[in-house]
């Protein structure tokens, strides 16, 4: 299930993309909006996969917006107008729209999202690093490095084999289903390992570098499951 915002000043044009995307299965409607200003403050706090996004808008328009996204969604341009595709796609835009749009074409934009996502994931899966953003920066960290993951509340700890912790902002939630590397197994409410680090495993605890870490009733046997034994 993919979560998509849209953003259109005009009420008409955002009920009926409003209707269409609910005649689809494989979308969810996290928020529609009036203005880029009210979809930017959304976005500074909440992740789409999708954005279905006018350009002429009052204040700031949709061409502005995708200049000030932290985030990486698919885009779908929606517009009456064509005067703006070129300067669309040089944003890497899905699709371009032009209203009145019917459900056939949208089904046909919906498609290359879909065959997007799926390259994206063939690619995560097959992916031998990760990247995180820290002081302002992205760094990248190998799967091969990464000891475990730790819940924070808010936050997630990333400990890696040359001992350090990198802090990001996240879910144990959001981190067990990002992590498609089938070394990456959740044994605890609170922590994600990677098998190939583990020193040892006794009744309800397992080491990692010398890290004592629990192993949850609920997670336990799927732990055994996945180990190699003699």
């Amino acid at each position: 299930m993919l979560k998509c915002l849209i953003v259109d000043d005009d009420l008409m044009a955002r009920t009926a993309m409003e209707n269409l995307c609910k005649r689809a299965e494989n979308l969810e409607i996290a928020a529609s909006f009036a203005s880029a200003e009210e979809a930017l403050q959304f976005l500074n706090n909440d992740r789409v996969d999708l954005i279905f996004l006018d350009v002429e808008m009052p204040g700031l328009s949709g061409i502005e917006l995708m200049d000030r996204l932290s985030s990486f969604p698919h885009i779908i341009i929606t517009s009456a107008r064509t005067e703006y595709a070129y300067e669309a796609f040089e944003y890497q835009v899905v699709d371009y729209l032009k209203k009145p749009i019917t459900f056939l074409r949208f089904q046909r934009a919906m498609e290359k999202v879909l065959d997007a996502e799926r390259r994206i994931q063939k690619y995560k899966e097959e992916a031998k690093d990760v990247y995180i953003r820290e002081e302002g920066k992205l760094v990248r960290i190998s799967l091969d490095d990464i000891l475990f993951f730790e819940n924070l509340g808010d936050y997630v700890t990333i400990r890696t084999a040359n001992g350090k912790r990198h802090i990001i902002h996240g879910t144990m939630k959001g981190i067990d289903s990002k992590m498609k590397d089938p070394r990456f197994v959740k044994v605890h409410r609170s922590y994600i390992i990677n098998l190939d680090k583990i020193k040892d495993i006794e009744e309800n605890t397992l080491v990692i570098a010398e890290t004592v870490i629990p192993i949850s009733r609920s997670h336990k046997q799927g732990l055994l499951n996945r180990l190699n034994f003699l």
